[in-house]
């Protein structure tokens, strides 16, 4: 009995979920598609007319004294062919279409209609018609406003009944001016490869070849690609203002047979160039202008001629070299009579050749190449050098060279200074243009044969020192390394010293530099070496000594520096006095807490 009793309630169950899950279909099968479709059809019968944008070919807007008539051309491309042939905007044709066919009516105001001049349909104000794909044809008549703003009378010319339209007059009443294309120059930024200037009896060029452009008309200088980019698209976005005289008869009243200047863009092989003519100004509204190959003369803002003002100075690229550091082999540098050569030795290291030869120090000459990489021109002041000695470039006060692997070179030349003192003016090899470049850019770039030596006083490899030793006038330390620790072996024994101390001895040793070589050189009592304030000493494992012993004398009188030497060299040197400051003085300093 039991189990028959839970077979039928499981049987029940089964019925109920059946049951349910059927109630589930019906309602995502059956009734949300017919209520979708009712919602779809309420839509449709409440839209004054029912049409999919994308498939309209053509259209017109009839008015009681003009008719616009527009083809599409492509999916967002649109031809303007009444009242005259023109591209058109195809934007604005786009919006259209969009209002159009989103607008509802909200009610039958009388069916059928017995006198339609009650509405002024009997005459319409505007008349729509959309020829649709595949012959198809809708036609909306388009009345007087409703006393209530924002509502128009309108009705489907194959239908008797007039509605009351939730429509505004001024978003279909367009113009002439508002369907046509008002973009003076079509054309990609991207595809364009010449571009001319023409202002009052002057010209220039500027050309790309391979991503590059240069101002062709100024000794092949490099152009400013971004200023270019800008300038394209600054052109490409300027609209016509007005459309004057489609075909007039003579340009002349216009300034057009003689322009005052001209642009011309060439975007290939090939193509026709695109030239826009600026004529007479038009008190201040504006400019005349026409696009050549064009009938009709426009009048365009006065930001457009403002931009078509250029020179050549303003498209020349401001910064200084462009290269890649690995690819300079050698670097010159004179100021006055003092020259400085450079030469790249194995790889990153840099030695000097002139006027001593002498290790550099590489990452001040790096630092050079980087300041130099982003060193940016102030300002070009001359485009045509006729009399550089006025600048003070007939005999240049500062040159800076830079030689390359594939035999090429590149100079800088600087003469006067600005009469602030805050730039110099220059000028580099091979392009007739003088510039300023400011002092302090100028400083960084000639540096002084002090700065570009190599001013470590000990070359040691860090991981093979084994030993330390620290003498003081009245005590010594002395470290030994046992695997990766250190133990203090004099005056006391103490093992596995507090934390880093003895590699930071050696980081500091190892990154002694001097800063300046004292000459003419003291003897030992003056400079205080003939009884040093401390001398420090390193060794390796094979107890032979690594980096050589520094002996240091006393303190320079009123600098926080001391005199140094290295143990077999007879120059004396100062250096700071943080390395003072970084070696223990106690044995205190050794022990861990």
């Amino acid at each position: 009995m039991v189990d028959k009793a839970a077979a039928m309630k499981f049987k029940g169950t089964v019925w109920m979920a059946a049951a349910f899950l059927g109630i589930v279909l019906y309602y995502y099968l059956v009734d949300i598609p017919a209520e979708k479709k009712q919602s779809e059809e309420k839509e449709r019968a409440e839209k004054i007319l029912f049409f999919e944008t994308d498939q309209v070919e053509e259209f017109i807007l009839e008015k009681k004294d003009e008719t616009f008539h527009l083809k599409r051309k492509g999916p967002d491309d649109w031809e303007l062919l009444k009242p005259v042939r023109a591209k058109a905007d195809a934007q604005t044709a786009s919006s259209f279409l969009s209002l159009l066919q989103s607008a509802r009516f909200s009610r039958v105001v009388e069916d059928p209609a017995k006198d339609l001049s009650v509405y002024g349909l009997q005459e319409p104000s505007l008349k729509i018609t959309l020829q649709l794909k595949e012959g198809g044809k809708k036609t909306l008549l388009v009345g007087d406003d409703h006393p209530m703003n924002q509502y128009l009378y309108v009705k489907r010319a194959d239908e008797s009944r007039v509605l009351l339209a939730a429509a505004n007059r001024k978003d279909l009443d367009k113009s002439l001016f508002d369907f046509r294309d008002k973009i003076l120059l079509q054309f990609e930024n991207e595809e364009v490869v010449r571009i001319k200037f023409q202002n009052e009896g002057e010209s220039f060029a500027l050309s790309k070849q391979n991503e590059q452009w240069e101002i062709i008309d100024h000794g092949k200088t490099k152009a400013d690609a971004g200023e270019i980019k800008r300038f394209l698209r600054r052109v490409r976005n300027f609209k016509v203002k007005k459309f004057l005289d489609e075909n007039p008869e003579t340009l002349k009243p216009y300034g057009l047979d003689a322009p005052s200047s001209q642009l011309t863009l060439q975007t290939g092989k090939g193509s026709e160039p695109l030239t826009l003519l600026v004529g007479n100004k038009l008190e201040n509204q504006g400019f005349y202008g026409k696009v050549e190959g064009a009938n009709n003369v426009v009048l365009f803002g006065i930001q457009l001629v403002n931009t078509l003002s250029k020179r050549a100075v303003d498209f020349m690229s401001k910064t200084l070299l462009e290269f890649k550091q690995e690819n300079v082999s050698r670097i010159h540098l004179r100021t006055g009579d003092e020259k400085i050569l450079l030469a790249r030795n194995n790889g990153s290291a840099w030695k000097i050749i002139e006027p001593i030869e002498a290790d550099a120090d590489s990452s001040t000459v790096n630092s050079l190449l980087f300041d130099l990489q982003s060193a940016r021109v102030a300002e070009f002041v001359n485009t045509s050098i006729k009399k550089p000695e006025l600048f003070g470039l007939g005999s240049a006060k500062k040159v800076l060279t830079v030689d390359f692997g594939n035999d090429k070179s590149w100079t800088l030349e600087l003469g006067n200074k600005s009469g602030d003192g805050k730039h110099y003016f220059g000028t580099r090899a091979g392009e007739a243009l003088i510039f300023t470049i400011s002092s302090d850019t100028t400083d960084k770039l000639f540096r002084s044969l002090h700065d570009l030596k190599n001013k470590k006083l000990l070359n040691f490899d860090k991981d093979a020192v084994q030993k330390i030793s620290i003498e003081y006038p009245d005590k010594t330390f002395e470290l030994e390394k046992v695997n990766k620790d250190w133990n203090l072996t004099k005056p006391e024994k103490i093992k596995k010293v507090r934390g880093f101390l003895g590699n930071d001895i050696i980081w500091s040793l190892n990154g002694l530099e001097y800063e300046s070589i004292v000459d003419p050189p003291l003897g030992d009592d003056d400079s205080g070496l003939s009884q040093p304030t401390v001398s420090v000493t390193v060794w390796t494992g094979k107890g032979a000594e690594v980096g050589g012993k520094v002996i240091v004398g006393k303190k320079v009188e009123n600098k926080a520096e001391y005199y140094a030497r290295v143990e077999g060299n007879s120059d004396l040197y100062t250096i700071k006095a943080r390395l003072l400051e970084s070696l223990p003085k106690d044995v205190e300093k050794f022990k861990n807490p």
